[in-house]
Formats: C-alpha cells, sequence, structure tokens
C-alpha cells in the first residue's frame, strides 16, 4: 500500500500530539489518530511502527522541545536567573504540551530517547555547577531535587490542585529559589 499523497510522519506526530494534550497519553491510539487524518489505520504503518512507533516519536518530540526551550531559556544567564528561567521553560513546556511532557515519561528504548534525556541532565548540571549550587559529586542529587519540585508542580497545576488566590508562578519561584538557597547553604 503506498502512503496517502501529502501525509507525513510530521502530520501523524502533530495529530497524535494534539490528542495526547487534549485527552491524555492513553486516548492515542492507531483508530484514534487515523480518524483525526481521515485516513484508514493501516495506511499509518507506511510511517510508524504501529502504536509503539508513534508514542516513541512523541517521546523523542517532546523530549527534544523540551530541551530545547530549557537550553534557549538559560543561554546568556548567569546564578539564580538561569536556574529559575529554566524552571520556568520546564514548568512552560509541560502546561503548553501536556501529552508530549507525559510522552516524556515513558519507558521506551530507544538511543534518541536516552541521548535527549542524559543532554536535558548535563544541561541542568552545567547550570547548578557552574553558578555555584552544586559540586561534581552533588549535581546529580541536585537536579534530581530540582525535577522532582517542578514536576509536583506541574503535576499539581495539571491536576488543578491549586485553588487559592496566591499567584502559582510566585509559589513556584518562591519554592525554587528556597530550593537553590539550600543547595547554595549545603556548599559553603
Amino acid at each position: 500500500m503506498s502512503p496517502r499523497v501529502g501525509m507525513s510522519l510530521d502530520m501523524i506526530l502533530r495529530a497524535a500530539a494534539g490528542i495526547a494534550d487534549e485527552k491524555g497519553l492513553n486516548e492515542v491510539t492507531l483508530a484514534a489518530v487515523a480518524k483525526s487524518l481521515n485516513v484508514k489505520p493501516p495506511s499509518l504503518y507506511n510511517f510508524v511502527n504501529g502504536l509503539q512507533g508513534i508514542k516513541t516519536e512523541l517521546a523523542v518530540s517532546g523530549l527534544t522541545m523540551l530541551y530545547e526551550k530549557m537550553a534557549a531559556s538559560a543561554e546568556r544567564l548567569t546564578g539564580e536567573k538561569a536556574l529559575l528561567a529554566l524552571a520556568d521553560a520546564y514548568i512552560n513546556f509541560a502546561e503548553a504540551n501536556p501529552g508530549l511532557y507525559d510522552a516524556t515519561f515513558q519507558k521506551i528504548k530507544d538511543g534518541r530517547i536516552e541521548n535527549l534525556s542524559s543532554l536535558l541532565v548535563e544541561l541542568v548540571v552545567r547550570q547548578l555547577t557552574a553558578n555555584g549550587y552544586a559540586q561534581s559529586d552533588t549535581a546529580i542529587h541536585a537536579a534530581r531535587g530540582l525535577r522532582s519540585l517542578l514536576h509536583g508542580f506541574a503535576v499539581l497545576r495539571k491536576q488543578s490542585a491549586f485553588e487559592l488566590t496566591e499567584s502559582i508562578k510566585e509559589s513556584r519561584k518562591f519554592a525554587v529559589v528556597a530550593f537553590l538557597r539550600g543547595l547554595q547553604e549545603r556548599e559553603q
């Protein structure tokens, strides 16, 4: 079967990401993607290796976007400003792309995913060490702590768990700054 004229992997991924962002990653099925593209499910196999192929490509796409946004956010910034920019980029990505964000946590064996995950860790570790928040022997622990803090905010926000009137962005900034100052104090 030859591919539909005009169909591309990018079109399939955009459709799948739209479904994931709107309805959740578990709602991404071959049938749902095909329906959104007005094609029959078998025609997707010309571009992807089934549902697992779509979910793998979503993870690659999500990790790529997250890395690019975080790397760009901290360019030419130092200290607390650099780490706050990284945190904002992380949260903004998670909020704007909830399905793609969820896709980044799938346990998939793929060299591209492993490489992108390593690049993200290296980016955060580099910022933490370059700005005096961690040493080489504590950097991974600090990066895990920061990621956990940010992921907690992303998940709680997604579930509408912040109902008080105080600014969520200010709460996040407060928490990140407190975390960073704790790291600084520990390093002294």
